[in-house]
């Protein structure tokens, strides 16, 4: 069974939802019928010409990217022009596209804590550095027969509910009786048709961030006995975790500038970089922002970063720093993109080969780093 557009999008969804993005991101299907079967899909930063070469090649229906392939509305379609012809090549050859930009930026499981992982950032204590939102809180209360109670909550804390702080598994229960009638058709777990029952049940209930409904509720539906679960799901008044744009934290061991910029050469795949900092210093708290992020050194510096990877750093970028005391590494920006298409290549593949599809995912060839190295 291949999964269809539609069905693979909506696991990138669960990972980093469209309504993370920054207003006037077009995120989402660029082109293709959402309803297509997939047998093969690439993930690349962007869609290019070699992109696009590979996926025919691959017969790879669908091409999954970072950077928006239609970043503003068309107003015609020339194909003497480059991107009118790149987009009028994918439409002709039944590409679909679908980008996750700002939404996959600053998503809890985006392009910013797969770089951290990459550059040796403490997972404890990390934050964004400008807060652009923060995740909506629901609250689920789930019925189910007594006794399975402890499946039930297994099944819903493995899916991202129940998380407060440092604690997981958190779920309040409450015991009490629940009544049906199975009726012709049906296939009672508990009871006959026909019969009305009173069964035993627990009420149980949990917090969970709106960005996991979609993977809470389809866990709840397969560890469920019953043929047709009752559940509630409530909008709270709280706020959770905060979202936004670029990262701080500390470094796992405080390191030098070259022990620093040597790393992220290697785990970026980068053949240079360029760096600024006073000789000598070791460095602790640091910054970093996939992309371009010149805009966010004043967050930087008023958080405390001593040093701020990011790329795409000019010249002012470099006297405003240095105002700041901020020692900067510029990794590039698709250098310090780049990591998550492997994670999503990864991510993808696990989450169809879960749902029993045969629909293969695979990082495309081409990497913006290597236009850009000497």
């Amino acid at each position: 069974m291949l999964a269809t557009v539609k069905q693979i999008t909506g696991f990138i969804e669960e990972l980093a939802p469209p309504a993370l993005a920054l207003p006037g991101d077009p995120v989402g299907l660029q082109l293709g019928d959402p309803y297509a079967e997939v047998g093969k899909a690439l993930v690349a930063l962007e869609l290019d010409e070699a992109v696009l070469e590979e996926a025919a090649a691959g017969e790879a229906g669908l091409v999954v990217t970072h950077h928006p392939l239609l970043f503003e509305p068309l107003s015609s379609l020339d194909e003497s022009m480059p991107h009118g012809a790149l987009i009028a090549a994918a439409i002709r050859r039944r590409i679909a596209v679908y980008s996750a930009h700002t939404n996959l930026d600053v998503s809890p499981r985006g392009v910013n804590h797969v770089l951290a992982g990459r550059i040796g950032l403490a997972g404890e204590g990390r934050r964004p550095l400008k807060v652009t939102g923060h995740d909506r809180l629901l609250k689920l209360a789930v019925f189910v027969p007594s006794g399975h109670e402890e499946q039930m909550l297994a099944a819903l804390a493995a899916a991202g509910a129940g998380s407060i702080g440092r604690y997981s598994h958190c779920s309040f229960q409450v015991s009490g009786t629940g009544t049906f009638m199975p009726l012709e058709g049906s296939d009672p777990f508990i009871g006959r048709r026909g019969r009305l029952e009173k069964v035993g049940e627990k009420r149980l209930e949990m917090i969970l961030p709106a960005s996991r409904r979609d993977a809470v509720v389809r866990a709840l539906l397969e560890a469920h006995p019953y043929e047709e679960p009752a559940y509630d799901l409530y909008s709270l008044e709280l706020e959770g975790e905060p979202f936004g744009l670029g990262l701080i934290g500390m470094l796992e061991v405080p390191s030098t500038l070259n022990a620093i910029a040597e790393r992220c050469r290697k785990e970026l795949g980068l053949r240079t970089l360029r760096c600024w900092a006073p000789p000598g210093r070791r460095f602790k708290q640091v910054a970093l922002c996939g992309g371009s992020g010149g805009s966010l050194i004043e967050e930087a510096a008023a958080q405390g970063a001593e040093l701020f990877i990011s790329g795409d750093f000019r010249y002012h970028d470099l006297k405003k720093a240095q105002a700041y005391d901020l020692a900067l590494v510029d990794a590039g920006h698709g250098g310090t993109e780049q990591p998550v298409v492997g994670y999503l290549v990864e991510y993808l593949n696990s989450r169809l080969q879960e749902a029993g599809f045969k629909t293969v995912v695979a990082a495309a060839e081409t990497s913006p780093s290597d236009w850009f190295s000497s």
